[in-house]
């Protein structure tokens, strides 16, 4: 059966400071992946995933020993399957190959969703330090973009949005990780009391590509969360077209990224080069971590 190696995670409920600084996203020629790969092509087309009839079988409960808690704030507290859970599972050939090649990313076939990645605890973290930033998932419709673990996701159901999808593009993650995670998080509560007086929320998951979602789905969002997606610069105007056409005209986009993707050549400030090159959106940095690997949040609105 093969098993995925990921570095172990921290016993701590929120990642070190120094793991956070020491990781970056790999470059695919370190780790023996070619780069040759057209992104605008040969891509998975999208498809939106069962919860119910999908391979996920979450009857019993999950031993703690294979989670971990990140706690985003004091009031907010996220459990997520850690590398213990997935050394067991099977994966698409896809995935194995990317593990086999020691890689976190090989274009077109695997995106490093089974990690989770330094700027997403960065986001999370951002998203619940005030009431003010709390207020703004509150009863919204929310895209978790290139979800992994879909930790962002959850905490916006956490925090009252009243729709949030997941996405990611690997299907395996979603199924093996996402849903789980989601399961751990908010369906226990669904029989509660509290839970069954509340308004619905609709939750919904779509593997694939980008172009391949936007074009698909109609659905706007007021708030699109997104985390380490910018080490390609072939796939800006991809993103950038989602964002067009994915956000409500009042909507924002909360972007977590490295300042540079040392190997990979993308960056924050190449992204900003493109939305200015673009056009059709503004961006502000709200938020900036200026030891070891440089990380920001970049605030994304129509112009």
């Amino acid at each position: 059966m093969f098993k995925f190696t990921f570095q172990v995670e921290p016993d701590e409920e929120t990642p070190s400071p120094e793991l956070k600084d020491e990781e970056t996203k790999p470059s695919p020629e370190a780790n023996g992946s070619s780069t040759n790969v057209d992104e605008t092509t040969d891509a998975y087309p999208c498809e939106e995933l069962d919860f119910e009839s999908s391979a996920l079988s979450n009857e019993g409960a999950i031993s703690p020993d294979v989670t971990s808690t990140f706690s985003p704030a004091p009031d907010c507290s996220i459990d997520y399957l850690n590398h213990l859970a997935l050394l067991d599972e099977t994966f698409t050939d896809d995935i194995v190959t990317a593990e086999s090649d020691h890689s976190d990313l090989v274009p077109n076939r695997y995106e490093g969703g089974l990690k989770v990645w330094e700027c997403t605890y960065d986001l999370a973290e951002f998203l619940a330090a005030s009431d003010e930033r709390k207020a703004e998932l509150r009863g919204k419709k929310v895209l978790d973009l290139g979800c992994g673990a879909g930790i962002l996701g959850i905490e916006a159901l956490l925090l009252g949005s009243s729709c949030v999808h997941f996405q990611d593009y690997n299907k395996d993650v979603l199924t093996k990780l996402t849903m789980v995670n989601y399961d751990l998080n908010c369906r226990s509560n669904e029989t509660d009391t509290a839970a069954t007086q509340s308004p619905t929320v609709e939750v919904k998951f779509y593997s694939g590509d980008w172009g391949s979602f936007t074009d698909k789905y109609q659905q706007k969002y007021d708030l699109i969360l997104t985390s380490e997606t910018i080490y390609s610069t072939k796939n800006y105007s991809k993103l950038l077209a989602l964002f067009d056409r994915k956000l409500e005209a009042d909507g924002v986009v909360y972007l977590a990224a490295k300042t540079y993707y040392f190997g990979v050549g993308g960056g924050v400030r190449l992204f900003e080069q493109a939305i200015d090159k673009d056009g059709r959106f503004r961006h502000e940095i709200v938020w900036k971590c200026e030891t070891g690997v440089k990380r920001e949040i970049v605030r994304i609105t129509r112009t």
